[in-house]
């Protein structure tokens, strides 16, 4: 794996406060990250005073020889081809990000990452791994958006937050928490805490009809944010779609909410993952900005 490093911001003056590190990877190939995604991290980055970094992730493609692709198709060629599409997508990202950083004023930092294609996901999780929190985007017709999304929620131990394709509108002030009770739901919350403090509201919304669910847990959560200086409150509601996940989503944005935030179910099986119904159903189709953490 090869790295290169360049520097885009400045020198901040040290701080009493830590500033949070937010991590945005750029992917290039077979699919090209979109413009949005950069504009949406650069704003969040923004409004919670966090550094960015950017991380362009190129292709290197072995050639295998082949008899047969020898004769019919110029394999080293379309190689070459790939590999000079990537990195001329990591360039275009990446001045994009540029560009956006600094008429936001936003300390930016990027790199460009090498790897081969079976270990695109592996690595842009392993990267992830060294940051607060990651931002990726997830659309529903670019399924490789979704599978990075998957690798870096339960590959790399920190929070993410999944844009869909729509712009930031500004910034977080009504949060959403899908609670449960469970230990992927607390973990969420704990991840959270940076928004939901700075949050002017925040819902925490429990799901019936679903799953058994204890009456009085969300409203006690509520109880114990506001001892801690939330405005918070608990809201009840009956699951009557045919997805968890859409009728999750479709809650919280009837309440208003500007992020949902929520835990992540899943399991690697042989490099497969099977997901919970409600994670499923909201990397399929992502309605509004959504903390997952697993």
């Amino acid at each position: 794996m090869e790295i290169d490093d360049c520097n885009r911001g400045g020198p901040r003056e040290m701080e009493q406060d830590m500033t949070a590190q937010y991590f945005l990877p750029l992917a290039t190939y077979p699919d090209s990250s979109s413009g949005l995604i950069i504009s949406n991290a650069v704003a969040l980055a923004g409004y919670y005073g966090a550094s960015l970094h950017a991380c362009a992730l190129t292709v290197a493609i072995p050639h295998i020889p082949n008899a047969w692709s020898s004769l019919l198709l110029d394999t080293p060629k379309m190689i070459e081809h790939a590999e000079t599409l990537s990195r001329d997508r990591a360039a275009t990202l990446i001045a994009a990000a540029t560009n956006l950083a600094a008429n936001a004023k936003i300390e930016l930092s990027c790199r460009t990452v090498k790897t081969t294609l079976p270990l695109l996901h592996d690595t842009a999780a392993t990267e992830a791994r060294l940051f607060d929190l990651a931002i990726l985007e997830c659309i529903a017709d670019i399924p490789d958006t979704r599978t990075i999304a998957e690798m870096v929620i339960f590959g790399s131990g920190r929070p993410t937050i999944i844009f869909p394709n729509k712009t930031l509108a500004g910034p977080i002030d009504h949060l959403v928490i899908a609670w449960d009770g469970s230990r992927a739901a607390a973990r969420a919350v704990s991840d959270a805490n940076p928004f939901i403090y700075k949050a002017k509201r925040v819902s925490v919304l429990s799901l019936t009809g679903e799953k058994p669910l204890s009456e009085t847990s969300g409203a006690h959560l509520a109880e114990i944010l506001v001892s801690s200086g939330v405005n918070a409150s608990a809201t009840v509601a009956r699951f009557t779609s045919s997805s968890i996940g859409l009728s999750i989503q479709r809650t919280a944005l009837e309440l208003g909410a500007e992020l949902l935030v929520m835990g992540g179910f899943g399991h690697s099986r042989l490099r497969d993952f099977v997901l919970g119904g409600a994670t499923d159903g909201v990397l399929g189709e992502p309605l509004l900005p959504i903390l997952m953490s697993h």
